[in-house]
């Protein structure tokens, strides 16, 4: 079930400035502090601040990545989207035990992520993804980046990265922004997938994969750099976040699914 205007006017902020900004629906919003000013989308807000290519050098390299997402999306959404029952996403649902309400941040462009199969009752979901305003959903989505969360302290009971983090140009601000918007005893869900260096590439790739571009400073098509247990470990640290569960799923010798489950440390 989505929220109402009410509903998501009791949690959204200016994403640049961080005060309360009342939406109307089908109508662009305007930042009475900042003055920052966010588009109607066809089914939503842009709610991406106007600068926020001035905090990188990277954005033009990450912009191909995503690009490249896209095509891998409609190309071959089964394998590259959680879409449909996928019994890992099943298992992540499950992990996280999700109530109240939850973010996702790097939704994706899906009506309604796989991951999202269980939870208890009255669970709501809202998600965020610089790719989603164009089409329909069947819960509440905003066109936002993770390092500009348009959102007030504290509001959600679940912040959860689904095989995401590893698509930002820096995670570790992500992650902050995560933990600013988690309330008081929340928890965040985080889901990596680490892949052997030592891969065999596939025999044959398909012909829309051989056309996509690698940016300059990416590790593939698709990421500036995989995560491994260990980076995550370490970005997990850095953020001021503990581990309260985690489990490792093996795909094969060469892959396997982490799932953490993180809450604020008591020295932060």
């Amino acid at each position: 079930m989505k929220l109402n205007i009410s509903e998501i006017n009791k949690i959204i902020a200016c994403p640049g400035c961080r005060a309360p900004m009342p939406l109307i629906e089908s109508q662009d919003a305007v930042c009475s502090l900042c003055q920052s000013s966010y588009p109607w989308l066809a089914h939503t807000w842009n709610l991406i601040p106007s600068s926020w290519k001035e905090s990188s050098d990277l954005w033009p390299a990450w912009e191909q990545l995503q690009a490249n997402g896209v095509v891998s999306y409609r190309k071959d959404p089964q394998n590259n989207l959680n879409v449909g029952k996928r019994q890992v996403s099943i298992d992540f649902s499950n992990f996280c035990r999700f109530d109240g309400l939850v973010l996702d941040v790097g939704c994706g462009p899906q009506a309604w992520p796989s991951h999202f199969a269980s939870g208890a009752e009255g669970t709501r979901f809202v998600g965020v993804d610089p790719l989603v305003g164009g089409s329909e959903a069947d819960y509440t989505q905003f066109c936002a980046l993770g390092e500009y969360l348009p959102f007030r302290d504290g509001v959600f009971d679940h912040v959860v990265f689904a095989t995401s983090l590893d698509h930002f140009v820096d995670p570790l601000p992500v992650l902050l922004e995560a933990r600013r918007v988690c309330g008081e005893n929340g928890e965040i869900g985080l889901w990596v997938g680490e892949k052997s260096a030592n891969t065999p590439k596939p025999a044959n790739s398909p012909e829309w994969y051989s056309q996509l571009k690698k940016p300059e400073g990416a590790e593939d098509v698709f990421h500036f750099k995989r995560l491994s247990a260990a980076d995550s470990d370490r970005l997990i640290d850095r953020a001021g976040l503990r581990i309260v569960a985690r489990e490792v799923h093996e795909v094969d010798q060469y892959r396997s699914n982490y799932f953490y489950r993180l809450q604020v440390t008591s020295a932060t």
